[in-house]
């Protein structure tokens, strides 16, 4: 089947398909012709309207979704709205003042203001709104601890600079005490302070760097610095936010419970995220799935407006919106752009006033 941007409509058609898609989203009613004459100056008779409709269905843009004369679009359908019909908007300037000013009222936090941008955004687009916490791209390691939870067992603690932690167990082979892997964390401290996991690795295949260091130092627990340091680079497995969902409650395609189970289950699914943030990360501006699109990624019956934020090749995120495919996608995409941005500015603000209180 081709691209819903590849399908060849007439202007007619064109214009039929805009009237239909607005008109649903706004109401959540299926349109018909009799809508369309009536408040639309088409020149055509009721009849005309009908046979073009037909010809929409025939392409896969609208569907009949009950025995009523009404068409809704598909998520074809909504897809060639997007790209090919949908007017681009700005969000108005007042907005954009009210949202700035709430962000200049919060201390310089990006915790903070991934969680502020998450609420806000949701009230702007009357959704869910998502979000990850930005992530340096290449962490560096501030220190570790290695901490004695019984004689084989011991728990290694990770602080990057970037304030990230992360900790996991490791088994050792032979007795180690807490005294013992102290010394050793103070040693290893003092050698890996400032290294990228790619550093750490190369470190640790020099022999004379460690040909003094126990077995297990050598054969785990510097390999597994290396691979935990290259996962706290990734954002996707940033905590995400979210913010939203007695607003996206109110629209009724969500008033079946089962819809708002799997809609907690997308949310609280990691592996769902991990592949849309990572191809947002690597995409510039929005990125759109809409419905059906995500059927690899079990994101159906919903649309997901996604964007990158924050400093390329620095610290990135990603926020978003998540809502039915009836969704005023023009509001959406330009809510997401404008916060996308605002958070990139913010964190290019404190950034540059890091390096410049470090340069004083």
């Amino acid at each position: 089947m081709n691209r819903p941007s590849d399908i060849e409509i007439t202007d007619r058609q064109r214009q039929i398909l805009a009237i239909i898609v607005e008109q649903y989203v706004s109401t959540a009613r299926p349109v018909a012709s009799e809508h369309i004459i009536g408040h639309y100056d088409m020149n055509v008779s009721s009849a005309t309207v009908r046979n073009e409709m037909v010809e929409l269905e025939r392409a896969g843009l609208i569907s009949q979704p009950h025995t009523s004369a009404g068409r809704a679009p598909t998520d074809r359908g909504y897809r060639f709205f997007v790209e090919n019909l949908m007017t681009p908007s700005t969000l108005p300037v007042n907005e954009q003042r009210k949202i700035r000013h709430q962000f200049h009222q919060i201390e310089m936090d990006a915790d903070e203001w991934v969680r502020l941008a998450t609420s806000v955004l949701a009230r702007t687009v009357n959704n869910v709104a998502v979000a990850t916490a930005p992530r340096s791209s290449a962490v560096r390691l501030k220190h570790f601890e290695l901490i004695s939870i019984s004689d084989k067992r011991v728990l290694l603690v990770m602080v990057g600079h970037d304030g990230t932690v992360t900790q996991q167990m490791l088994t050792v082979e032979e007795n180690v005490d807490q005294e013992r892997l102290s010394s050793l964390a103070a040693q290893l401290n003092g050698a890996l302070d400032g290294k990228i996991s790619t550093e750490i690795i190369t470190w640790a295949g020099i022999e004379e760097n460690t040909r003094a260091l126990p077995a297990f130092v050598r054969e785990t627990l510097v390999p597994l610095m290396g691979s935990m340091l290259a996962r706290m680079e990734r954002p996707e497995t940033s905590h995400i936010y979210h913010e939203g969902l007695s607003h996206v409650m109110q629209h009724p395609e969500f008033h079946q419970p089962e819809r708002i189970q799997k809609l907690l289950e997308l949310l609280e699914h990691g592996g769902v995220w991990a592949s849309l943030i990572s191809s947002a990360l690597h995409q510039d501006g929005v990125q759109i799935i809409i419905g059906d699109e995500g059927s690899g990624s079990g994101i159906q019956q919903v649309s997901v407006v996604l964007a990158r934020y924050g400093l390329e090749d620095r610290m990135t995120g990603v926020l978003g919106v998540i809502g039915p495919t009836r969704m005023p996608y023009s509001r959406s995409i330009s809510s997401v752009q404008y916060m996308s941005q605002l958070l990139s500015d913010l964190l290019h603000r404190t950034y540059n006033s890091q390096i410049t209180r470090g340069e004083s």
